[in-house]
């Protein structure tokens, strides 16, 4: 492989690039428009709602007091919207069958054991704490960040029923996750759209003008292989989504006071999104010949990925048959990780998440460079 020949065949698309002014709006102004849009909308909001499911196997005061708790708003934002289980299901079970991501049991007898704690300590006596059962996925982001909420609500309600002394405690509770809002979960869901858009309209624009000016049939006869022009095309997609990247941090960093954590992972994921959907736009141009077909495919695949994946809105806002759908997108699990990586360094959920973005990358761009020929075209 020559590798000043895939310096240069980048270098003639980058000068492309800037040259498309509409080209350059898309990639980079169009992300800014829209953190600037919707982060003044949701700015000052609070919070991000999240669903908890709860199975009360207590009918005693306490144990209302607690979900009340849990239902109750801060700030003028409530943090959790209760969903109840049966409390003839088993939870676990539950959990299972409804794909949950957190739930909460309070255990039988819990009001009676509290006051029987109250009155010991009362006494001078000693006392048992009893444990609320938290059940989480730990490869979920969000749900970390409830079991962090759960544990401060705990601490909280330990505080008004007994004045601190722990008579409530619960399981697999953890406090290192800091709570985060609108904009901090809102700038990985943008980068990752941004990054997707980039990649496949520009590897469908790409291919269908070399194919409409016989520049791509023109190819075979130089010595360019297709390795080095995939190779060129990759490095090049890959420069301009961290261009778009870059700009989307600096607005957020400096109008709307983000902090994120800047790493290794990030990098990956934006790699990844630029393989799987790079992938994507050669699969299209190959079965689309027409540009005009082929970007109305591309929309087809962009606007779904965009509204479906979490990217404006938490994954848990949308209705459940939206979410089983979402469980297929492949922007879906690049936002999850970027929000791992950026929000959190959540390395069971950056694991699960790439590997998901990989396996499907690599599939999908190895029959992309399979089927992208130049001889057919």
């Amino acid at each position: 492989m020559n590798v000043r020949r895939v310096y240069a065949s980048v270098v003639i698309n980058l000068k492309h690039f800037f040259r498309e002014k509409s080209s350059v709006f898309f990639v980079l102004l169009f992300p800014i428009l829209l953190i600037l849009l919707f982060g003044f909308i949701f700015q000052g909001q609070g919070d991000i709602s999240y669903q908890l499911h709860v199975q009360n196997l207590d009918d005693g005061a306490y144990s209302g007091a607690f979900i009340a708790m849990l239902n109750a708003s801060y700030n003028d934002s409530q943090l959790f919207v209760v969903k109840t289980i049966p409390a003839d299901e088993d939870a676990i079970q539950y959990f299972d069958d409804n794909n949950l991501n957190t739930a909460v049991v309070i255990p039988a007898d819990y009001t009676d054991h509290i006051l029987q704690m109250q009155y010991n300590y009362s006494q001078g006596n000693a006392t048992s704490r009893i444990d609320i059962q938290v059940i989480f996925d730990d490869s979920n982001s969000a749900a970390m960040t409830k079991v962090t909420i759960l544990g401060s609500m705990i601490e909280g309600f330990n505080k008004n029923v007994t004045g601190g002394v722990d008579f409530i405690g619960a399981e697999h509770v953890t406090t290192t996750s800091d709570e985060f809002d609108f904009i901090d979960f809102f700038v990985p869901g943008i980068i990752g759209m941004s990054v997707m858009t980039s990649s496949l309209f520009g590897t469908v624009g790409m291919i269908t003008e070399l194919k409409q000016k016989g520049i791509l049939r023109k190819l075979a006869t130089t010595p360019l292989t297709r390795a080095e022009w995939i190779v060129a095309n990759v490095l090049y997609q890959f420069v301009m989504a961290l261009m778009s990247t870059i700009v989307i941090l600096i607005v957020g960093i400096s109008v709307f006071g983000l902090q994120p954590k800047i790493n290794i992972f990030l990098f990956l994921f934006i790699i990844l999104n630029v393989f799987a959907f790079g992938g994507i736009g050669m699969l299209i141009t190959r079965f689309v010949k027409e540009a005009e077909s082929a970007q109305a495919a591309a929309n087809a695949v962009m606007f779904p990925m965009m509204f479906l994946s979490g990217t404006f809105f938490s994954f848990e806002m949308m209705p459940e048959f939206l979410r089983a759908i979402a469980n297929f997108l492949p922007l879906y699990y690049v936002n999850e990780g970027l929000r791992a990586a950026m929000i959190e360094i959540d390395m069971a959920a950056i694991g699960y998440n790439a590997l998901v973005v990989f396996i499907f990358a690599m599939v999908v761009f190895i029959l992309g460079v399979f089927l992208t020929t130049w001889k057919d075209d």
